[in-house]
């Protein structure tokens, strides 16, 4: 019985650690967005915009993960 506790903790506990790393790709990508609206060098442009490329596909890879586990009610509460 201990060992079906266990179980469930431990997926609960990956469950919270795939939506803290979709919050923070979020935040990540805000701020690659923030930055590259004020960046006028084109070596530094071409930086973000590849930057906001990566991490919009981390994002878009993480959200599909929380939307197969059926964990987008726990993303309501985040915003």
């Amino acid at each position: 019985m201990m060992l079906g506790r266990r179980k469930r903790e431990t997926v609960r506990t990956e469950e919270q650690a795939l939506l803290e790393d979709l919050f923070a790709a979020k935040s990540q990508l805000d701020d690659a967005r923030r930055k590259f609206d004020y960046v006028t060098e084109p070596e530094m442009v071409a930086s973000c915009i590849y930057q906001m490329h990566a991490l919009q596909e981390r994002y878009s890879y993480l959200l599909s993960r929380v939307r197969e586990q059926e964990l987008t009610g726990a993303l309501r509460w985040r915003g």
